[in-house]
């Protein structure tokens, strides 16, 4: 069978409600998939019935669903177990699910604790973790070695995801022989148009200083974020920045491939859109 480019729409912590119902509508019927939750703050991690009606909508409208995930710390893991608890007790051996439901890590304590609660869906490395096998920068994306494509597919790995960096990037993952890994083994989904250019786990929007004598468990975040995103300027960097929550984005809105056979090639077979940040 022939591979196709696959189409998504990034919905983030807000999911399906950052829609109006007109536009979930036409959305259904123009991607394939649909990712949901926080990306790139534990502090934005919903509950675990938040996430069974999410992924419950979506496939009952017959879309396909991927589930992201933050970075993790003693907090995040506690949030997120009740959340993989439900997905594996509710969707396990529910037949919409089959084939239709995915799960992002950013943070290998979250492969790790999808195993203790029987999660057995497909994982993708996400955007935080891609330098654990890839090299990139803006011009090209390069597996390091044949040895670490093996590590991460017999961790229940295959898919990895990155930013778009506003142009075709130069790649090895056509020449997957000579690099010592079977190709079946990597498939490579891209976000567009924001680039991620860092994360930290503090937050300059929605989090009160936090003093050397505060315990960071006991700090509350107040989502401001939710609100809105920050144009900044640099006098050293070209481009605006635009800041959201805890994490740096590079805008590209240009188109960057001239067809989906250059991207194929490449082993991206999946485009995710983000309209928001």
């Amino acid at each position: 069978m022939k591979e196709t480019l696959e189409t998504g729409l990034r919905l983030g912590e807000r999911g399906a409600a950052a829609l109006t119902a007109q536009e979930l509508s036409k959305a259904l019927a123009r991607f394939e998939w649909f990712y949901t939750g926080a990306e790139f703050c534990e502090n934005l991690l919903k509950d675990a019935a938040w996430h069974e009606r999410e992924i419950s909508s979506l496939l009952d409208g017959g879309a396909r669903a991927c589930v992201l995930t933050p970075p993790l710390s003693e907090k995040g893991l506690k949030a997120l177990r009740p959340v993989f608890r439900r997905l594996a007790s509710v969707f396990g051996g529910d037949p919409r699910a089959a084939g239709r439901l995915e799960v992002t890590v950013n943070d290998f304590g979250a492969l790790e604790l999808a195993a203790e609660e029987g999660l057995c869906v497909p994982f993708s490395l996400g955007r935080l973790l891609y330098e654990n096998m890839f090299f990139a920068d803006r011009t090209k994306m390069l597996a390091l070695n044949g040895e670490a494509v093996k590590l991460f597919a017999g961790l229940g790995v295959k898919r990895f995801e990155f930013s778009t960096t506003g142009r075709l990037l130069g790649t090895n993952l056509d020449k997957a022989a000579v690099c010592g890994f079977d190709p079946a083994d990597i498939s490579v989904t891209l976000h567009y148009p924001y680039l991620n250019l860092t994360t930290a786990r503090a937050c300059a929007v929605g989090l009160p200083e936090i003093g050397p004598e505060d315990s960071v468990p006991g700090i509350n975040c107040r989502r401001e974020c939710a609100l809105c995103a920050f144009e900044v300027e640099q006098p050293l960097i070209k481009e605006k920045l635009l800041v959201k929550g805890n994490t740096v984005f590079l805008k590209f809105p240009g188109k960057f491939y001239s067809s989906p056979a250059t991207l194929l090639k490449r082993r991206v077979n999946r485009l995710v859109y983000s309209p928001f940040l």
